[in-house]
């Protein structure tokens, strides 16, 4: 239903949605008459980030990452939009124009204006500028002016970036590029001067950088070296003052003599122990007599082993402190060979002793006790060789910290050189390898695209068309005024007895509404819809009709003015016509509508005081109006409600149906003082008008009256064929 009402909105304004999008396309249509041709030009860059054959000096093996790839690609569309780069096509555009006979575009109103020194002068200005890739000095009047004019020809930076495209071709290795202009040429020209000038710009700018570090590099790297000579000298003098040739061999050396002196001190040590374990033991096999016998015949020739024994172990002990000179080893073979010959001739001069049996023990008894004491006297000369050697390592062990923690910087200074020197070896490598960048075809005369003038002007009348559906659709959407019966119904929910049709005649009649003689074509169209209304009204006062009850009905509306004057003599018409005495009494006392409109001259406040006075309807006329005299009173305050009531009683008896028109709800205690004296209740409700708070309020108060209260009766109703289709 909402839909269907939705139509109903668009066809009364059909005209609108017509005449709007054909005012769009003729309006289109002479905007883009003159609308020039667009042209085209392609052309690409190979930019060597991704292509291994354009890689020297990189490592591609590990492949290249993904998220690097992007920024160098989003590194070089910026690039190629720096306004340094843009402004050299500009120049070049300019000094196209005013040089040559065959200029891309017309002369602009603003270069028309300039003379030709002032041509000449913007001329050499834009070739400075050109040369010197400087951009044009806005804070200087005249560069500003020079400005002005290359955007007067649309040769600017911003002019140009619109009409440029610039993009990556999927994941290749190549920058597509794209420039469309009103002339083939134009548009050609500036991708070729824009590819030539970026590429230039990337050469120089590198070339610039890789200078700068190669200078930079250069110079660290002799830094470093002379860190580097600067440590070794240090250590070198560091040696020389403290005598040190060098600690790792003469380390080695000692740590070798100390071990080789403890393996002799333990062999000594051992020896001296299996020398004593002998003696003993041969000592145990003589008897005291015996060696008493024996050490009496060998007192002189044992001097002399003494002495020998002697001699032996001081060229022994010297042998030791040489460090185990060759020559006191001759010596000490000597001397053992003298003690071996006196040690045999004490034995020949005893051979027919008759101990002679024990020569042999004898013999070796002596030996060992010569080779214990000789070992003995060494083993003192082992300790004292020790002890040295151990002060000698205690002393050098400083220097070899020392000698470690120079070895160390100087470790360190010299990877920071080669580090540094292999960062400058490649640098200079790099530097005189050329840019990968290059021009994979020149950019060939735009092509012309398709005019657009024809899809603009349709466009135009289809988007006018959908804005103004939009337009009706929220009008439509938000709209909540009441114009016809449903809408009453679903906004407040309660019944709506009929509806009224506006009546724009004055001085109408009101006893003969319905009177098809004097009726028009609009008051017939009001008198039907009135009998429709008089139907529901007779149901409601007639349905639980009890003796005398259900002849008096009240007539009230919202707010004043909304026409219940003209519905309540327009009831009173109707019951009249279906043969019923009808009583009209003007309850308005403060607007007496119908007492000014009636023929009858009696009034309700004299027949309230007047017990005499009677108030019929006539044979000829079936409607009477008991007119007020008007006040600023209420119903109750002319007089008691007992009385009223009882007078209320009197007129019931006379006729067939009391009508009363009281006072509005806006004065809701005047109209609440009429309505207890009612059977039923109608409310009068003007079209095209929203419901707003204060008279929710008044519908509230109407829904707590319960049956007392019938419905709604819409009137100035404007019926349209439009609206009278809704409603059905």
């Amino acid at each position: 239903m909402e839909l269907a009402n939705f139509f109903k909105l668009l066809y009364r304004h059909r005209f609108v949605l017509i005449a709007v999008p054909v005012i769009a396309l003729v309006f289109t249509y002479f905007l883009t008459h003159n609308l020039s041709d667009n042209y085209v030009s392609k052309t690409d860059l190979a930019t060597g980030i991704i292509d291994p054959n354009q890689q020297i000096l990189s490592n591609t093996d590990g492949g290249i990452q993904e998220s690097k790839v992007n920024q160098q690609f989003s590194n070089l569309l910026g690039t190629i939009r720096l306004g340094k780069v843009i402004d050299q096509v500009s120049y070049q555009l300019i000094i196209h124009d005013l040089t040559n006979k065959q200029a891309f575009r017309p002369k602009s109103k603003l270069l028309k204006e300039l003379n030709a020194d002032a041509l000449a002068h913007a001329l050499t200005v834009f070739n400075y500028k050109y040369k010197h890739r400087a951009p044009l000095d806005l804070t200087d009047p005249d560069e500003a002016g020079l400005e002005r004019v290359l955007a007067a020809q649309k040769y600017d930076a911003e002019s140009l970036k619109k009409e440029l495209m610039i993009y990556r071709t999927d994941n290749s290795d190549f920058v597509h590029l794209e420039f469309s202009s009103d002339q083939p040429q134009l548009s050609a020209f500036v991708l070729n001067t824009l590819c030539k000038e970026f590429i230039a710009y990337t050469i120089a700018d590198e070339q610039k950088n890789k200078g700068n570090s190669n200078g930079f590099l250069q110079k660290l790297v002799q830094e470093k070296l002379d860190t580097m000579n600067a440590k070794v000298a240090g250590l070198r003098n560091y040696k020389i003052k403290n005598h040190i040739l060098d600690l790792k061999d003469q380390s080695t050396s000692l740590y070798t003599q100390l071990t080789d002196y403890r393996d002799r001190k333990a062999q000594a040590e051992k020896d001296i122990l299996s020398y004593n374990s002998a003696i003993a033991n041969i000592n145990s096999r003589f008897n005291p007599n015996d060696r008493r016998y024996q050490e009496a015949g060998s007192v002189k020739m044992n001097g002399q082993i003494a002495q020998t024994r002697d001699r032996l172990a001081a060229v022994n002990n010297k042998y030791i402190q040489s460090n185990f000179d060759p020559r006191y080893r001759k010596s000490s073979d000597s001397l053992q060979n003298i003690l071996d010959a006196q040690i045999s001739q004490v034995s020949d001069k005893y051979v027919s002793n008759p101990l002679a049996g024990k020569e042999n023990l004898v013999q070796e008894k002596v030996k060992m006790e010569i080779t214990r004491d000789m070992t003995r006297s060494g083993l003192n000369k082992l300790d004292n060789q020790i002890n040295q050697l151990n002060n000698q390592l205690e002393r050098i062990v400083p220097f070899d910290a020392v000698v470690q923690a120079y070895n160390r910087d100087i470790e360190v200074a010299t990877k920071e050189y080669l580090d540094v020197q292999n960062r400058y070896n490649q640098s200079s490598l790099e530097t005189n390898i050329k840019t990968p960048l290059k021009q994979v075809e020149t950019a060939m005369p735009g092509v012309k695209q398709p005019s657009k003038k024809l899809l603009l002007t349709l466009l135009s009348g289809v988007v006018s068309e959908v804005f103004c559906l939009v337009v009706l659709f929220a009008l439509f959407y938000f709209d909540n005024t009441i114009r016809v019966p449903t809408d009453l119904t679903n906004a407040t929910q309660i019944p709506v007895l009929g509806k009224l049709n506006l009546v724009i005649k004055t001085n109408i009649d009101f006893k003969l509404i319905g009177n098809n003689p004097q009726s028009t074509e609009e008051m017939q169209q009001f008198s039907n819809l009135l009998r429709s209304i008089r139907y529901e009204v007779d149901n409601e006062l007639h349905e639980n009709k009890v003796g005398a009850e259900g002849k008096v009905l009240a007539i009230t509306s919202l707010k004043a003015g909304e026409g219940k004057s003209l519905v309540a003599m327009g009831l009173a018409s109707a019951f009249a016509i279906a043969n019923k005495k009808v009583l009209v009494i003007d309850g308005n006392f403060e607007h007496p509508t119908l007492t000014k409109a009636a023929f009858e001259k009696a009034y309700f406040e004299d027949f309230l005081k007047d017990d005499n006075m009677e108030i019929q309807a006539s044979d000829n006329n079936q409607v009477y109006v008991l007119g007020n005299l008007g006040s600023d009173k209420s119903l109750l305050e002319k007089s008691s409600g007992q009385v009223i009531g009882k007078k209320i009683m009197q007129l019931k008896k006379s006729f067939d149906i009391i009508i009363i028109e009281t006072q509005d709800l806006s004065l809701m205690n005047k109209a609440k003082e009429w309505i207890q004296f009612a059977d039923k209740v109608i409310a009068v409700f003007e079209a095209n008008q929203s419901i707003n708070h204060e008279k929710q309020l008044y519908l509230n108060y109407l829904r707590t009256l319960n049956n007392k209260f019938i419905g709604l009766i819409l009137n100035k109703v404007i019926v349209t064929n439009e609206l009278e289709a809704k409603q059905a």
